[in-house]
C-alpha cells in the first residue's frame, strides 16, 4: 500500500479535559465488547448452524476461527500504517460498521462462502481496530497514566468475551441463530457514528509532548528497521508471544484434559473453564496497569518484570494444574489468567511508550500478528502435535503429558523478558515521553 502523506498538524496542541478522556475510554470498551462478542458469539451456535447449512466440522472450524485469524493477520499491518498516517477516529468508526455489516452478512447466509465471507468480514474489521484504538490510547494519556487507561480498555475485551456466548445462547434459543447474528450487528452500528461525531482525533505523541511529525512518510522497511534497532522490543515481543503460546496452549486443551484425565464430560468442563477466564482474565486486567503505573513510578523496569513475573508464575500455577485434583484446576485456571491478565497492559504501555509516536499503530500491529501467529496459532498446535507424539507410550495420558512439556516454554520467555528489562531504562529515555517535565504539563 503506498504511503500517506502526514496530516499537517492542524490539531489542537492542548491535551484534552479528563471528562473527554474519560467518555472517550467508555466508547473505547464498548466498541472493544461489541468486536469481541461478535467474534465469540458463534460458538454457541455452531450445531444450528452446522444442521442448517450442512456443514462438516472442519468447515466450521474455518469459518468460526481460522478465516478470522486469516483476515485479521494479513489486513493489521496495512491498516495500522493507515492509522499512523490518517484518522484514527474515522478508522475505528469504519471497522465499526465493517464488523457490523460482517455479522448481517453471517445472518444472511445460505451456503458455506457466503458464510466465510461475513466472518472474513469481522477479521478485517478487528484488524482495523485494535492499532488505532491502542495508539489512540497512548496519545490521549501520558505514559504514567497510560497502562491505567489500557487496563480499563481491556475490560471491553472481557466483556465481550463473556457477554457474546451468554447472551447469544439465551437469544439463540429465544429467536434462533440468523435473528441473534441480526440483533447482534446492532451495537456496532450505533456507536459507529458516536466515534465519529463525539469523538476527536488526537495529534500523535501529544500525551508526551512529542513534536509533531514533519516531513514525509517513511516507508514500512524504514518503519520496521527503526523498530527493530530499539533493543527492548524484539525480546519483549517473543516473550509476549510466547506466554501466549503458553496461555492458548492450555485453554484450548483444557476440556478435553478435563474429561480425558478426571472424567469430567466437556460441557460441563466448558462452562467452568468460561467463568473462571472471565474472572481472572477481567481481575487482571483491571488491576495490572495501575499496578504497572505505580511500581513504575520507583522504577521503569517495573512496565517489563511485571511480565517477566507473569510469565514465570504461570508456568508454576501449569504443574500445579496438570498435578493437582479435579477441584482445584479450575480455579488455578482463573488464577492463571489473573497473573498472565496482569501483563497485558503494561505490556501495551511499554509497547507504545517505547517507539516513535508517528509508528505506534504499526508497532501495536506487529506485536498482535506475533502473538497471534506463535501464540494463538502455535499453542493449540503444539500441545495437539505433542499429544500426537506421546500417545503410543501414555495412552489417553498424553495429552496431560504434552502440556506438561509444553510448560518449559516458560523458560525461555521469561528469559527474554529479563533481557528486555536490561536496555529498556535506556530506550525509554531515548524515546522521551517517560520525563516528569513532560508529564506534569500533559496531566490537568
Amino acid at each position: 500500500m503506498a504511503d500517506i502523506e502526514p496530516r499537517p498538524p492542524a490539531l489542537s496542541e492542548a491535551l484534552p479535559s479528563m471528562a473527554y478522556r474519560s467518555w472517550f475510554l467508555f466508547i473505547m470498551v464498548l466498541v472493544s465488547a461489541s468486536v469481541q462478542g461478535e467474534r465469540y458469539l458463534m460458538v454457541v451456535m455452531v450445531e444450528p448452524i452446522r444442521r442448517e447449512l450442512g456443514l462438516s466440522d472442519a468447515a466450521i472450524g474455518m469459518v468460526k476461527d481460522m478465516i478470522i485469524a486469516i483476515v485479521y493477520i494479513l489486513a493489521i499491518i496495512p491498516l495500522a500504517r493507515l492509522a499512523d498516517r490518517w484518522s484514527k477516529r474515522k478508522i475505528v468508526a469504519i471497522a465499526a460498521t465493517v464488523w457490523s455489516a460482517a455479522i448481517i452478512v453471517c445472518g444472511a447466509a445460505k451456503s458455506f462462502w457466503v458464510l466465510l465471507i461475513g466472518r472474513a468480514g469481522i477479521g478485517l474489521g478487528e484488524g482495523g481496530f485494535t492499532p488505532p484504538s491502542q495508539a489512540w490510547i497512548a496519545d490521549l494519556f501520558p505514559i504514567r497514566q497510560r497502562a491505567t487507561a489500557l487496563s480499563i480498555f481491556l475490560l471491553g475485551a472481557s466483556l465481550g468475551t463473556f457477554l457474546g456466548p451468554a447472551v447469544g445462547g439465551w437469544a439463540v434459543q429465544e429467536y434462533g441463530w440468523r435473528n441473534t447474528l441480526i440483533f447482534a450487528s446492532i451495537p456496532g452500528f450505533i456507536l459507529a457514528p458516536i466515534v465519529w461525531f463525539t469523538l476527536r482525533d488526537t495529534r500523535a505523541g501529544l500525551a508526551d509532548g512529542a513534536p509533531a511529525a514533519k516531513g514525509p512518510a517513511i516507508s514500512f522497511l524504514q518503519t520496521a528497521r527503526e523498530l527493530m534497532a530499539i533493543r527492548t522490543l524484539p525480546p519483549l515481543i517473543l516473550a509476549a508471544s510466547l506466554n501466549a503460546l503458553l496461555t492458548m496452549g492450555f485453554i484450548s486443551w483444557a476440556p478435553a484434559f478435563m474429561e480425558r484425565t478426571h472424567g469430567m464430560p466437556a460441557n460441563e468442563a466448558g462452562l467452568q473453564m468460561g467463568g473462571a477466564l472471565f474472572f481472572g482474565s477481567a481481575i487482571g486486567h483491571t488491576v495490572g496497569g495501575p499496578l504497572a503505573d505505580f511500581l513504575g513510578r520507583r522504577d521503569m523496569r517495573w512496565y517489563v518484570w511485571i511480565l517477566m513475573i507473569s510469565g514465570a508464575m504461570a508456568t508454576g500455577i501449569g504443574w500445579l494444574i496438570l498435578t493437582g485434583s479435579a477441584d482445584r484446576v479450575f480455579p488455578l485456571y482463573g488464577l492463571n489468567m489473573l497473573i498472565g491478565g496482569l501483563s497485558a497492559a503494561p505490556l501495551m504501555a511499554v509497547v507504545a511508550g517505547l517507539v516513535p509516536s508517528r509508528s505506534r499503530a504499526t508497532a501495536i500491529a506487529v506485536l498482535m500478528v506475533s502473538i497471534q501467529v506463535i501464540g494463538l496459532g502455535g499453542g493449540p498446535v503444539l500441545v495437539g502435535w505433542l499429544s500426537d507424539i506421546l500417545r503410543p507410550i501414555y495412552g489417553e495420558d498424553s495429552l496431560g503429558m504434552a502440556m506438561r512439556w509444553a510448560l518449559l516454554v516458560g523458560v525461555p520467555s521469561t528469559i527474554l523478558a529479563w533481557i528486555a528489562s536490561h536496555s529498556c531504562r535506556t530506550d525509554f529515555a531515548a524515546a522521551g515521553g517517560w520525563n516528569g517535565a513532560a508529564i506534569n504539563h500533559a496531566i490537568h
